[in-house]
């Protein structure tokens, strides 16, 4: 007659999660010669084996997996009876042993000692059960232990504790690492609920006992991030995961679980978001901050307050930087911002924006022209006169200014900041340390733009535009990785037009289409020709812009698609450069579109990480493969610690993503060799190579390949 015995709640193990039966089989890949088995609770039939398992008892492994644990029961007269039973102990119990008999498929039986753990698989609980001969259980029990330790190691290791709440009994059980997350020990700590409750921060404590107390109610799984404010006042920052197992009439049973100690991920996380929003040098917000601010005050002013927006640029600061150097170009920045603050009211605004440009906002009981001038005049007046902006610098830049108005001169971030740079640029045109308002008026611009509009439309009939390619290296800074593909026009009249210029302005006018399909057309033609002569370029990189990324018909995935199949090649074979304004712009229709290109194969970058767009979570949610670090951070390495640390903790977060880094910029070998220390992967400039033709690309490849 058959006998079974359970562990004690003491002895009973915790439900891991894995993500496939062979994750689950792996799981005691140190348990030897055991039988093993994956068994489906909810189904009662095997869902996986080793060899040995299906072996030993005489069937084939597909013949064996049709089977159930009743069928090899020497007792097949009460073994369905007896599979219910146990099944519905094993739900209860996750983790526990007993002693049955087996029947092999030639009729000979043999005592057996049965072992399972409980699992979760994607959402549903199996068993992975291991047979084993009585004769082998002192082996067993031996070989029991030595996993308890490798499981409590691997506790220790990713600082993941687990737990058992018994809604019967009110017993919580806690791990070895559970208690050393909560700073306390066995013999210090009687685990309950209240206890646990009790070390969660005050101002935590509601959601997760909500939560939880919903788990207990529904038995739906839950996660759950929170603090710890613990006895010694040090806080914890932890992610909570678990669920209930309920009654046949809906009450809980038991609640297994995890804790994880994540303050160091979270410190990290804290850290990155303050270099995506606030600029490392001055301290101030940047532009992304700015523009989420504006964004904020436009919705809340209606119609009775106006917003006064301020762009401010530094007169002559490339010369500062270019005769003093720029660490004395970084203390005049330093010093106008602060000076700039002390001009604030408690509710203005003040950004930096760029290298020496300034954003200032204000609301204004109504839109008053006079009020926004006469800040913008005091303003450049003070900075004109406080000698060494009050820090005793041998220097005194002074500024000019442009100031826009809402809503007379827009109702969204965007109008209103070019406005703002139209009037700033009209005032620069006049030379130094003059003011500007926005007016319709301001035609010079307007003309121009328009002029090169026209051409911009031609521009590609006409044969003007050229992809030049700048090489990308490895990280032992002699091989070619790739390259980046760069748009260059030069218009009718045979001037250099910048990209700085004509591709803002080919967004705007929806032109950026078309020209966004020649650059795909003409990356992979070229890419075509370099195979054709037996060279292997590497990945070719092609920037995309926001609009190209939301275009539906035809899509991006389309046009590149087709362009592939023109030339016979592969999307392995093309990286494409996203910019950060496009994940900003329409974040949903962005991450729908890069995860399609992802899953046809593309590889996909971040460009200019770093400059203060990035939103950390939308990164984490994205099919990413590296990030570009601006040339922003790479042009200060050596100069300031700070700046060093912002790389470092870069390219530290984009390993823990398991995204690749490319330095932009790189132009001395002391910022090579930085960078290479600090582990980046890839690098790019004029150290390395400056943008050049296809031809000229062309024999940098045929020469590495003869080296």
């Amino acid at each position: 007659m058959q006998s079974f015995w359970f562990s004690t709640p003491s002895e009973q193990g915790l439900i891991p999660c894995v993500d496939s039966v062979g994750d689950a089989l792996r799981f005691a890949a140190d348990l030897g010669s055991d039988d093993l088995v994956v068994l489906d609770l909810a189904t009662g039939h095997f869902i996986d084996c080793n060899r040995s398992a299906h072996e030993r008892l005489g069937y084939e492994r597909d013949h064996f997996l049709t089977l159930n644990p009743a069928a090899i029961q020497a007792d097949g007269d009460l073994s369905d009876d007896r599979l219910l039973d146990q099944l519905r102990v094993m739900r209860q119990q996750p983790r526990g042993s007993f002693a049955t008999r087996h029947r092999a498929r030639s009729g000979t039986c043999r005592d057996v000692s049965v072992s399972y753990q409980v699992l979760e698989l994607r959402g549903r609980l199996v068993a992975l059960v291991s047979h084993r001969d009585r004769s082998d259980l002192d082996t067993a029990l031996r070989e029991s232990s030595r996993l308890g330790s490798l499981l409590q190691e691997a506790e220790q290791l990713t600082h993941v504790g687990s737990w058992e709440l018994n809604h019967r009994t009110g017993e919580l059980l806690w791990s070895n690492e559970a208690y050393s997350i909560f700073n306390t020990a066995p013999e210090l700590t009687a685990p309950s609920y209240e206890v646990f409750l009790r070390t969660v921060h005050p101002e935590d404590r509601p959601l997760v006992d909500a939560t939880f107390q919903d788990s207990f109610r529904s038995g739906q799984p839950y996660r759950i991030e929170h603090r710890l404010l613990l006895g010694n006042g040090q806080l914890k920052v932890v992610l909570e995961r678990g669920r209930t197992t309920l009654d046949d009439d809906g009450r809980p049973l038991f609640t297994v679980g995890t804790v994880q100690d994540i303050s160091e991920q979270h410190e990290i996380q804290q850290r990155l978001e303050r270099i995506a929003f606030v600029d490392p040098l001055t301290r101030l917000p940047n532009k992304a901050a700015a523009v989420r601010q504006l964004a904020r005050l436009l919705r809340r002013s209606g119609t009775e307050y106006s917003i006064a927006l301020i762009n401010l640029d530094l007169d002559n600061f490339q010369s500062i930087n270019n005769s003093l150097g720029h660490e004395i170009g970084n203390q005049v920045l330093q010093a106008s911002g602060t000076c700039l603050r002390h001009l604030l009211r408690p509710d203005d605004w003040l950004a930096r924006v760029g290298s020496d440009e300034f954003i200032l906002l204000r609301s204004l009981p109504m839109a008053d022209r006079g009020q926004a001038l006469q800040w913008a005049e005091e303003i450049r007046r003070t900075l004109g006169n406080t000698p060494g902006m009050g820090t005793g610098l041998a220097v005194q830049p002074s500024a000019s200014l442009g100031v826009a108005l809402a809503p007379d001169h827009g109702l969204d971030p965007d109008t209103l900041l070019r406005c703002a740079n139209t009037a700033l640029m009209e005032a620069k045109q006049h030379g130094k340390n003059q003011l500007r308002f926005y007016t319709p008026e301001i035609s010079l611009q307007l003309r121009e733009r328009l002029e090169l509009e026209l051409g911009l439309a031609r521009a590609i009939d006409r044969e003007q535009l050229r992809l030049y390619y700048q090489p990308q290296i490895d990280r032992g800074g002699s091989r070619i990785a790739g390259a980046e593909a760069l748009l260059r026009w030069r218009d009718q009249s045979g001037r250099m037009v910048s990209p700085n210029v004509f591709i803002p302005l080919a967004e705007k006018t929806g032109q950026i289409h078309s020209i966004g399909l020649w650059v795909i057309e003409e990356a992979c033609r070229q890419l075509h020709a370099w195979h054709r002569q037996g060279l292997r370029p590497g990945k070719v990189a092609i920037n995309i812009s926001a609009l190209q990324l939301g275009a539906e018909h035809p899509s991006l995935a389309d046009l590149l698609a087709g362009a592939l199949q023109n030339y016979g090649l592969l999307p392995e074979n093309l990286e494409l450069e996203i910019t950060e304004t496009a994940l900003l712009n329409d974040p949903g229709r962005a991450g729908e579109q890069l995860r399609q290109l992802a899953e046809s194969g593309f590889s996909l970058a971040i460009d200019d990480f770093g400059t203060g767009y990035s939103s950390l979570a939308m990164l984490h949610s994205l099919p990413l493969d590296k990030l570009k670090i601006d040339r922003f951070f790479v042009d200060r390495l050596g100069n300031d610690d700070a700046d060093l640390a912002i790389v470092k903790a870069t390219i530290v977060m984009a390993k823990e993503l398991g995204l690749m880094t490319l330095a932009e910029g790189v132009e001395t070998r002391e910022q090579l060799r930085m960078l290479q220390n600090l582990g980046c992967d890839q690098f790019q400039g004029h150290l390395l190579g400056r943008p050049m033709s296809a031809d000229a690309f062309g024999s940098l490849l045929q020469v590495a390949a003869a080296a």
